[in-house]
């Protein structure tokens, strides 16, 4: 994660817009990992928390079975009901689950 933001939509009270680039270093193509959002309180308490999976986060158009290109960066922009969650801070972390032999 090269940089994010978490920002209230003027527009739309209770939903707020997370914004997050992110990159490959890497000078071949990886899968895409998953995205987790974390909201906290004023006291960093959990408020809530969602798994995202890569066909959630990215625009309808991305080739998600290609994978993150090479030495690239991508913009991730999650509109997010709170509903009646009163976040104060965010964190987010990406990972790819453990896989069972």
């Amino acid at each position: 994660i090269e940089a994010s933001s978490l920002e209230t939509n003027p527009t739309q009270p209770g939903i707020v817009v997370l914004h997050a680039a992110l990159r490959n270093r890497a000078g071949y193509p990886q899968a895409y990992p998953l995205f987790e959002l974390t909201l906290t309180d004023y006291q960093d308490k959990l408020v809530a928390r969602r798994v995202f999976q890569p066909q959630e986060y990215l625009p309808p158009a991305a080739a998600t079975q290609a994978g993150m290109p090479a030495n690239e960066e991508v913009e991730v922009k999650l509109n997010i009901d709170l509903g009646d969650a009163k976040a104060a801070g965010y964190r987010v972390y990406l990972f790819y689950p453990a896989t069972v032999n």
